[in-house]
C-alpha cells in the first residue's frame, strides 16, 4: 500500500528545495518523504511554472564554454558571458516573453 502524503508535506519539501537549493533527496529524506514521491513533486512543480525554460540537453562543449539546447536551438556559452542577453535570448526561444 502507498503513503499518503499531505498537501501541507509536499509545499514543505518544494519551499526547502528552493530556498536551499539542496538535492531533493537529502531534503525527502530528513523529512520522511520517499525520493520518488519528492521527485514527482519537483517535477509537477517545474511543469507548472510557465516561464521555466526546459533544457533538452547541457553538457561542456570546451573548458571554457558550455553548449545547451533550449527548444531545438544549440546555443554555446562561452566563460565571460552577459547573464542577462542569455535569459532574454531563453526566454524568447522557450517562448516565454
Amino acid at each position: 500500500m502507498r503513503k499518503r502524503y499531505t498537501a501541507e508535506q509536499r509545499e514543505k519539501l518544494i519551499a526547502e528545495v528552493r530556498a536551499t537549493g539542496e538535492q531533493v533527496s537529502v531534503i525527502a529524506k530528513r523529512l520522511g518523504v520517499s525520493s520518488s514521491a519528492a521527485y514527482l513533486w519537483m517535477k509537477g512543480e517545474a511543469a507548472l511554472a510557465p516561464s521555466a525554460p526546459v533544457f533538452a540537453r547541457v553538457g561542456p562543449a570546451r573548458a571554457s564554454s558550455l553548449q545547451l539546447e533550449v527548444a531545438g536551438a544549440a546555443l554555446t556559452v562561452e566563460s565571460g558571458f552577459d547573464a542577462e542577453l542569455l535569459r532574454q535570448v531563453v526566454a524568447a526561444l522557450s517562448g516565454s516573453t
